[in-house]
């Protein structure tokens, strides 16, 4: 385990909000963090949304009348990586100062084992993926089709699909959590017919959904315990607030979703 820090973390617990406003929000908190600051904001999604990696091509690749027939929304992240679709699953998004805990790949990797002290503390049998696995491009299809090194898997299938970006000073990571189902709509809204193989769920792995607050809490800690510094429960700030809303309207416009 490497160097902890001293910062400040500030928790933040969102109730489900439609995809733009959640790619708002996390964008906001990177834009607007404080110096030894960090946040770590837990939230879900409603309705139900296909995420894109930054530069992830998908005009043309996914049928957006059949989506909405489904109930599906589409946005873009401003992270990189690959499809996921939020639905019965738990996003986290930690923000913090660039070299805080090293490196992208470093940090990366050093988050990944906060999430699984977490998610072990819960009862579920999971593990990094070990140096064997490799990266896929973004045109390689769905988040969950391959797990990379560092990631949270279990039984050999990712349980946590994460993807990182900087933001001026800050560093920003977010990810998906799967708690019962698989990304099969995911097949089903491509105009392809690759298939999209299931993830692991923390169903499978524990016989049952755990409950979210309890999850959340259960992430805090091992978070915390990995990270170090000082942690409580916050809200977003005014300035924040306002910098999400302006932020909106960019995650709502199709030029940015469906821009590759």
């Amino acid at each position: 385990m490497g160097e902890k820090s001293d910062l400040t973390w500030r928790v933040l617990s969102d109730p489900p909000l439609p995809g733009h406003q959640n790619m708002a929000r996390d964008q906001a908190l990177a834009e607007l963090l404080l110096p030894l600051q960090g946040v770590l904001r837990l939230y879900r999604w409603d309705p139900p949304t296909v995420s894109f990696g930054r530069n992830e091509p998908s005009r043309g690749l996914y049928m957006q009348e059949r989506a909405r027939e489904e109930g599906v929304a589409f946005v873009r992240r401003p992270t990189g990586g690959r499809a996921v679709l939020h639905h019965r699953e738990l996003t986290y998004c930690l923000v913090f100062p660039v070299g805080a805990f090293g490196g992208l790949k470093a940090s990366y990797r050093r988050i990944n084992e906060g999430l699984l002290a977490g998610i072990r503390a819960l009862g579920a049998n999971a593990e990094l993926a070990s140096s064997a696995g490799s990266s896929l491009p973004p045109d390689a299809g769905p988040c969950f089709r391959q797990p990379a090194e560092g990631e949270v898997t279990a039984v050999g299938r990712k349980l946590i699909g994460s993807a990182q970006v900087r933001i001026g000073g800050a560093i920003l990571q977010h990810g998906s959590i799967i708690l019962d189902g698989d990304q099969s709509p995911l097949q089903r809204l491509r105009a392809d017919t690759e298939e999209v193989p299931a993830p692991a769920t923390l169903k499978a792995l524990l016989g049952f959904v755990p409950d979210v607050e309890v999850l959340k809490d259960h992430l805090q800690i091992g978070l915390s315990h990995v990270l170090g510094g000082v942690w409580s429960s916050g809200q977003l700030r005014d300035d924040e607030k306002g910098a999400a809303e302006e932020l909106e309207d960019h995650y709502l416009d199709p030029e940015w979703t469906w821009r590759v």
